[in-house]
């Protein structure tokens, strides 16, 4: 929980800013493409010594696609990535009150200030935007697609690795349309991008998700595991046990074509495929698309017990299979 302290920083901001950057307010409704965007630069404003954002690319529609950085100097990095899925709000919600919960409170935490943590809160702004204005349930981002008349791509089924394994040919109107090629999209290349460039340090990488109370670990597009497994799965379990030790939610864990389906050019799949640690798939809650804004501290707090177990989890194993 959010200490009371941090009012007396808000005392040296513009007040224009004061509602956004206050992070009891970034926890309790849905920001705008446009709020997250002040209320992330604010922050580096603000913690300068520790917080930076980058933009790492633009949408087809020329929005920023950013991450913030947090322990900038830290060498071991935490990758996390939300909403590329655009109809999943509370991944993006959750998204933001971990980085609230680092920033702020950050010192209460002296394990977890060894990472640097890396998140993207908002992956797809073009789809998000969609979903508040026209369409909630909107799912892709909002690409024009070549010689359609159809908008958009799933970004989840769109990264290069076993992209091209889906032989069923998936139509340009549907949810699920994997794209043109692998990578076509600015987002997932973006983020493809990333994942290439810090692989060696990265210690975990989440893909956050709603909703279904799993979390899954590679492959997606195949029943066989990676060979090894068991170091993703302990990692995976830890999450799981601490959100059912503090919160009563159960979370199932196991390999996306095991539990759900196959699933191909996925960044799962292909964060595992550049060499990153533990790569992990995190699907919130459980009661749907759509959660009340009195209902996003509570999403929060999970995926922040969650998230930070399976970070500590995931140093350990990295020490132990891969000693400095």
């Amino acid at each position: 929980m959010f200490s009371y302290t941090i009012l007396l920083l808000l005392t040296t901001i513009p007040t224009s800013f004061s509602a956004i950057v206050d992070p009891t307010e970034a926890i309790h409704r849905f920001l705008t493409y446009e709020e997250t965007n002040e209320f992330l630069h604010t922050l580096a404003l603000l913690f300068s010594g520790k917080v930076s954002v980058k933009k790492i690319g633009e949408t087809a529609l020329g929005r920023d696609i950013n991450v913030i950085n947090i322990n900038y100097n830290a060498k071991k990095k935490v990758i996390l990535v939300a909403n590329l899925h655009a109809r999943e709000w509370a991944a993006m919600s959750s998204a933001l009150y971990i980085i609230s919960e680092l920033v702020y409170n950050g010192d209460q935490y002296p394990e977890l200030s060894q990472f640097r943590w890396m998140i993207i809160p908002m992956a797809n702004p073009d789809g998000y935007e969609y979903t508040r204005i026209y369409d909630r349930y909107w799912s892709k981002n909002r690409s024009p697609q070549p010689n359609s008349r159809t908008f958009g791509v799933d970004l989840n089924g769109n990264f290069g690795y076993k992209w091209d394994e889906n032989k069923y040919r998936v139509d340009p109107s549907s949810r699920t349309y994997n794209g043109p090629s692998a990578f076509s999209e600015r987002e997932s290349s973006a983020i493809g991008q990333l994942l290439n460039q810090h692989a060696d340090n990265t210690i975990l990488y989440v893909d956050m998700h709603t909703f279904g109370n799993h979390i899954f670990y590679p492959w997606g597009y195949t029943t066989d595991q990676v060979p090894d497994s068991g170091k993703s799965r302990a990692v995976a379990i830890v999450g799981a046990d601490i959100i059912r030790e503090k919160y009563r939610e159960y979370y199932t864990v196991g390999t996306p074509a095991h539990l759900f389906q196959r699933t191909y050019g996925s960044s799962l799949d292909y964060c595992h495929s550049v060499g990153i640690n533990v790569c992990l798939w995190f699907e919130l809650t459980n009661v749907g698309f759509q959660i009340k804004e009195s209902d996003i501290e509570r999403f929060g707090q999970e995926a922040w017990a969650a998230t930070t177990a399976m970070a500590v989890r995931a140093n350990q194993i990295v020490d132990i299979f891969y000693p400095e």
